[in-house]
């Protein structure tokens, strides 16, 4: 079990958390490019987060298509709710619902969808087992996880600076995201629970910030590292913010930050 006290209260935050949005938005891309769908197809995404890629997936409006959200979290339940109701789409629904305990029958989706969800969860292999249970034989799945701690370059180099501060109780744990990294850890779940076909990549996209005050913003802003700001004076806060700057230095680009990422990308069908 991991230390809950260093997590962020997603509840909290929840409202906060869209500023990760534009720079996360490849990898929704990436999925869906992925994920075969058809027309009058059911498609659930897992541990939905504020609604991605499954907004992203009903924003297309493909024939027929339906979409299923589900989220531990109620605030951001309802902030991917609101996005729904306020764009008009009336093909996709948000529910709360533990990823690790679904409550449809099996074989009830046609597809299904996680990005980034399932390596967070407190049991990933019983959000893997839940995923494909609900999926239909001969339905497709894709799904996303941090690979490598180091390849998540912003939040290794966001540790880095703030684990030499904080108080041990509030360190950012650096194996909670990469608990499914490497080629063969999930996909062997995967295999395990039913999956028939798997296909793996390393995804690599960069994520884009036009100063190192925007990186600076997101940390201080998003709600994803309150806690350990929270733990730190202002002269605490200011170091980790130099030391920060000096660790992504390296991506400058005249005036531009490109800091590379890589994510593993998981598909097929049951």
């Amino acid at each position: 079990m991991h230390n809950k006290a260093s997590l962020p209260n997603y509840e909290q935050i929840a409202g906060r958390l869209d500023m990760w949005i534009p720079h996360l938005s490849l990898v929704s891309e990436a999925l869906l490019e992925r994920l075969l769908v058809y027309s009058n197809n059911r498609i659930l995404d897992i541990a939905c987060g504020t609604g991605e890629p499954g907004l992203t997936l009903a924003r297309q409006c493909l024939r027929g298509v339906t979409v299923v959200g589900v989220d531990s979290s109620t605030a951001m339940v309802l902030v991917a709710s609101s996005k729904a109701v306020s764009e008009g789409l009336n093909n996709i629904e948000f529910f709360v619902m533990e990823a690790q305990r679904l409550s449809w029958p099996n074989d009830s989706f046609d597809g299904v969808l996680s990005r980034f969800g399932l390596m967070l969860l407190d049991n990933p292999k019983a959000g893997c087992f839940e995923m494909l249970r609900v999926l239909k034989v001969g339905g497709h799945y894709a799904v996303a996880v941090w690979d490598e701690i180091q390849m998540n370059t912003l939040f290794f180099s966001c540790a880095q600076a703030f684990n030499q501060r904080v108080p041990a109780q509030f360190q950012l744990n650096l194996e909670l995201p990469s608990r499914l990294a490497g080629s063969s850890v999930l996909p062997n779940i995967l295999q395990e629970y039913g999956a028939n076909e798997i296909a793996t990549e390393l995804f690599t996209f960069e994520m884009k910030f036009s100063s190192f005050q925007e990186i600076w913003k997101l940390v201080e802003n998003s709600g994803l590292y309150d806690v350990q700001l929270g733990s730190l004076s202002i002269d605490e806060q200011l170091g980790v913010k130099e030391h920060l700057s000096n660790l992504v230095s390296e991506f400058k680009n005249n005036n531009e930050y490109l800091i590379p990422h890589s994510c593993r990308l998981v598909w097929g069908k049951k």
